[in-house]
């Protein structure tokens, strides 16, 4: 199990704000395509409730399922594994009544400064995010850490993305439910 700190933040121009995030130190990672699949167990409908998440997530070079626990809007608890058949998965998932809720597809940029990644992420039918993301504990140092960031990145609290994860977020634009 892993303890993701998260914030996400609407943005307009993705190259304006990488300009900032480099000349913060910030090393560029890379670039990857992501297609997260969001599922419901046969005994509990996941859509929705904010709260629970079952996903697939398939990359050109690896395919993660994992369970999140959203504890509040800052901190998931996040159990993953890591599967190497992305069709054979999703068939047993089918035969075992579990309903996809959504898809979300998305360009990722990915940048590391010691604990703490940024993520630019271009979502398809939804528009584009900053996600700032810290693993492990989150104490005052963290924190402060955080709130320095997104002033020097000039992230309004406008812009956050408050509560709500990007199944969530297309879900309610485009009730567009598999």
């Amino acid at each position: 199990m892993q303890i993701e700190n998260e914030v996400k933040y609407n943005i307009k121009n993705i190259d304006e704000i990488k300009k900032k995030i480099e000349s913060l130190g910030f090393d560029f990672i890379k670039k990857t395509y992501q297609e997260d699949y969001y599922f419901s167990p046969p005994h509990k409908n996941f859509a929705g409730t904010k709260k629970y998440y079952l996903r697939l997530r398939n990359t050109k070079n690896k395919t993660e399922f994992a369970y999140h626990v959203v504890k509040n809007n800052l901190k998931t608890k996040e159990w993953a594994v890591f599967v190497n058949n992305l069709g054979g998965l999703l068939k047993i998932l089918k035969l075992l009544d579990f309903k996809i809720d959504c898809i979300v597809r998305k360009e990722r940029l990915i940048y590391k400064k010691d604990n703490i990644k940024i993520m630019l992420d271009n979502v398809k039918n939804l528009g584009k995010f900053i996600e700032i993301e810290c693993m492990g504990q989150f104490g005052k140092i963290e924190r402060k850490k955080f709130g320095e960031l997104i002033n020097l990145l000039e992230l309004k609290k406008t812009q956050e993305v408050f509560g709500m994860g990007y199944p969530d977020l297309l879900m309610s634009k485009t009730h567009d439910k598999i």
